[in-house]
Order: structure tokens, then C-alpha cells, then sequence
């Protein structure tokens, strides 16, 4: 009886670990926090000893991969970015003293994410030339591989 009862056990136990997560449909944007962050800002110990860059529990994705000083939006969602479809990618569109016309990046997301809320997104490089400017609006928005928008949010500005 005592067998009979373990493998019940085990093959329920089995079968709740076996379950997939539904994909998700949607998602929202919570908060985002828009600033400037040096790169000294990123370095954590283990890249003085290994000589990569760390990104620990950070969803970071750039303009340049190269650079890390730059301006940051710190986009917060109610859901795991790792529970995002494979493939998901973010549109973003900033209106900076740069130029009059707005700027569109595509940031598409690593394939490896660790457990996090948060997406660092940063306009870095030549994207982002002079510390003391700041985005007059921005408006993001997180797009599954089919293009079908999961999620959006903007400045109040973006609407005039």
C-alpha cells in the first residue's frame, strides 16, 4: 500500500512541476523611472576581476552596446520579464534636444533573463551625447514576435 501511495505521490508531484506557464497575453508598465546613470554606476567587484560586465539580476538593454553612461528609463512591470514570449522586443520613441524629430530604437530583449520586474533601457553613445539633456517625451511600447502589442506607456507630454 505504502508503494502504491508514493507513486501517486510522485507522479502528482511530476506532473504539477510539468505544467508550462500560460504565454502571456499582456502585461503592464507600472512606472518608469527615467534618469541619467553613469557607467561607473554598472560595475560591480566581479568585473575587476574578471573584466566582463555583471549584470547580476538587470534586464539592461542599449543603444550601444559598447556604452554604458547614458539616460536610462527604468521600465517596471506588474509580471517577470522572463515570463515574456521568446522573441519579445520593445519599441521606444524620445523626443530630445537632439533633434526635432522623434527618435525610434527597437530593443529586443537577451535571451537569457534573469528574474527580474525591471528593464534598464538606455540611450547611450552617440544616442545620447550630454549628461544635462533630458527627453522632452517618450513613449514605450513591449511588442510580442508577432508585432501584437503587449503592453504601452508614455509621458504626459508624448500627447500634445
Amino acid at each position: 500500500m505504502r508503494i502504491l501511495l508514493l507513486v501517486l505521490f510522485s507522479l502528482l508531484c511530476i506532473s504539477c512541476a510539468s505544467t508550462k506557464k500560460p504565454v502571456l497575453t499582456s502585461v503592464a508598465i507600472l512606472d518608469i523611472k527615467p534618469r541619467y546613470i553613469e557607467a561607473e554606476a554598472f560595475k560591480r567587484a566581479a568585473e575587476y576581476l574578471t573584466g566582463k560586465e555583471n549584470l547580476g539580476d538587470r534586464v539592461i538593454v542599449r543603444t550601444d552596446r559598447s556604452e554604458r553612461a547614458g539616460y536610462y528609463f527604468v521600465l517596471i512591470l506588474d509580471e517577470q520579464v522572463r515570463d515574456l514570449p521568446a522573441g519579445t522586443y520593445i519599441e521606444g520613441e524620445f523626443y530630445t534636444p537632439k533633434s526635432l524629430d522623434a527618435q525610434a530604437h527597437i530593443f529586443q530583449l537577451p535571451s537569457k533573463i534573469p528574474k527580474s520586474k525591471e528593464i534598464f533601457i538606455g540611450l547611450t553613445g552617440v544616442d545620447w551625447p550630454n549628461e544635462s539633456d533630458i527627453p522632452a517625451a517618450w513613449r514605450f511600447t513591449i511588442k510580442n514576435s508577432n508585432g501584437e502589442v503587449l503592453a504601452t506607456k508614455k509621458s504626459y507630454l508624448w500627447s500634445f
